[in-house]
């Protein structure tokens, strides 16, 4: 018994083993204090706007020698046999990209997004001072204006809050990316 549980483990530890190879480069994007921001391997999602003024999007299947390889998908509107349309997958490709190439990178969605981007401000300051407005016509009484004020500048304060927001990490000020080489080989230059 015991020899066939050290048997069952040796297969499991050397499939797991071999299962580890490949490449595990890696990008990090680190801030002036050179601290790191975030870290990007195979597997995650990321959305870039490259040099060639293209906005890239999608999932890193493999970091290699400098190189991200985005996967991204043609989806294009297909008939069905009834005349209606649905999406379809035609292909799947990979674009290759060097890390030069990336001039910024969309910042991830976080916690209370719709308070922290000031939407939340101009939805509530405009839809108060709009009801504040039309409730006043409606019974025939006087507007008071403090409050129209209030709202108003509560909307303003949420149209600041959204144009002072960053959304993304631009390269080359304050953020720097810096490639990673974790495999055994030596990166070539050419």
């Amino acid at each position: 018994m015991k020899k066939c549980i050290t048997m069952i483990f040796l297969v499991f530890t050397t499939a797991a083993l071999f299962a580890q190879t490949g490449s595990f480069d890696m990008l990090v994007l680190r801030n002036s204090q050179n601290r790191t921001v975030k870290s990007y391997f195979s597997g995650k999602t990321i959305e870039f706007g490259a040099s060639n003024g293209r906005v890239i999007g999608g999932m890193i299947r493999k970091i290699e020698r400098d190189t991200l390889f985005i996967q991204q998908y043609d989806i294009r509107q297909a008939y069905t046999m009834w005349g209606t349309q649905v999406q379809d997958t035609l292909s799947v490709y990979f674009l290759p990209y060097h890390y030069n190439e990336i001039l910024w990178i969309r910042k991830d969605k976080a916690g209370f997004e719709l308070l922290r981007s000031g939407t939340l401000f101009m939805v509530g300051g405009s839809a108060y001072t709009a009801l504040h407005l039309i409730n006043a016509a409606y019974q025939k009484e006087p507007v008071i204006w403090s409050t129209v004020a209030i709202s108003t500048g509560i909307a303003a304060a949420g149209f600041v809050m959204s144009k002072l927001r960053k959304r993304r990490y631009t390269i080359g000020g304050s953020y720097q990316l810096k490639y990673i080489n974790t495999s055994t080989e030596p990166a070539t230059s050419k």
